[in-house]
């Protein structure tokens, strides 16, 4: 008899064959992933330009009530332009917290901890992330000294609000 060199197929890919598809597959995902990462930012770039968009309606929509932009601060330890316009934003619950007679340092923790989502940029951080501050939230206290540290929530916008400095 004449053996034939009939060859069997075979049912799986060779070590070769296995390397080229992942080398492909890894191929295909380094150049998806700088699109992904640029799509992911714009995004984030256009949620900061909304965030900041909000601020200024909600700043628009305190003059309109008071007559003036809210000032920096209300005394020299008050509660700043960003707790003025929280009920303008939404915050009405967390604007409710705050004593305004009160200094920050006497705010209760809920008040002066408690973040708010629209004072975050997403390109840099968000609310929940953030946590507190921990420093420059040292009371002065009479007699140069400091008072214990007060943390508290922590912002990515500031305002120039004019020359007025205290309401």
């Amino acid at each position: 008899m004449i053996a034939s060199s009939v060859r069997r197929p075979h049912g799986g890919f060779t070590l070769v064959e296995l390397l080229v598809v992942l080398a492909i597959i890894s191929l295909l995902v380094g150049l998806l992933l700088p699109a992904v990462q640029q799509a992911r930012e714009a995004a984030n770039r256009t949620s900061c330009a909304n965030n900041l968009k909000q601020i200024t309606l909600a700043m628009h929509q305190y003059e309109s009530v008071h007559d003036q932009l809210p000032p920096r601060c209300l005394g020299d330890t008050g509660a700043t332009w960003t707790v003025l316009i929280m009920p303008y934003i939404e915050q009405t619950n967390l604007f409710n917290r705050w004593n305004l007679s009160l200094s920050y340092y006497d705010q209760s923790d809920v008040a002066r901890l408690t973040s708010v989502p629209i004072y975050f940029c997403a390109s840099r951080r968000i609310a929940s992330t953030a946590g507190s501050s921990i420093s420059g939230d040292q009371h002065w206290i009479c007699g140069e000294q400091f008072g214990p540290e007060v943390p508290g929530a922590l912002i990515d916008y500031a305002a120039c609000l004019g020359t007025a400095a205290f309401m």
